[in-house]
């Protein structure tokens, strides 16, 4: 049996684990005036029973990504609006993207830097460390720390833009941006962890700037 030192020690070279070494940040827009770094708490850390539960279920969820959920990533990874274009055409609503992305080149800089706030590691660095294996999908669009989840961010943000417009289709709303985070764990990139954050300081940002 390990020793209790031994044990400390590696708890925490786990614990040290970052997504990369190197901190990065954005200019914030003035529009933002709310304490943005305090509205989301730090990540489970990296040796937490939270992180191991969270990976055991991405291998669980990555092993065997069927052709719909193949088509679901790539419609998310490439453009989550989309996402939202069949209950626009369903009950006839109109989509404000320009407006929609507006507002994101504003939330955006704020999710980067908590990103490198936090600079948690992606699943695929830290499962080897308990023996799993998550397969990831490649992609150009996971070249950052893992929380919170930009993905879902911006899911979240267009959830929150129409439901203030469409206040009777709300359910639907999130439902599609529970998607998008669902679609970024399937795709191995992301910790269930990441998109409750993400939904967090969304929802924060948007009564902020509205």
């Amino acid at each position: 049996m390990d020793s209790p030192k031994a044990f400390q020690e590696l708890k925490q070279k786990i614990d040290s684990m970052v997504y990369k070494d190197k901190k990065e940040s954005m200019k914030i827009d003035s529009l933002v005036t709310i304490n943005w770094g305090d509205v989301i708490s730090a990540p489970p850390s990296n040796s937490s029973g939270t992180t191991k539960r969270e990976l055991e279920y991405l291998q669980r969820i990555t092993s065997n990504v069927d052709d719909r959920g193949k088509k679901l990533i790539k419609l998310v990874d490439k453009e989550s609006l989309d996402l939202f274009e069949p209950i626009a055409r369903k009950y006839g609503l109109e989509l404000p993207k320009d407006y929609i992305r507006q507002m994101w080149d504003i939330v955006w800089p704020v999710i980067y830097n908590l990103k490198f706030k936090f600079n948690r590691p992606r699943p695929e660095q830290l499962a080897p460390v308990y023996g799993l294996k998550v397969n990831v999908i490649e992609t150009e669009t996971h070249q950052t720390p893992a929380y919170p989840s930009g993905h879902t961010s911006y899911a979240a943000l267009i959830a929150n833009i129409l439901s203030d417009k469409y206040p009777r289709r709300r359910d639907l709303f999130f439902r599609q941006a529970r998607i998008a985070g669902y679609a970024r764990c399937t795709q191995g990139v992301h910790y269930p962890s990441d998109n409750e954050a993400a939904m967090k300081i969304t929802y924060a940002l948007w009564c902020n700037l509205k």
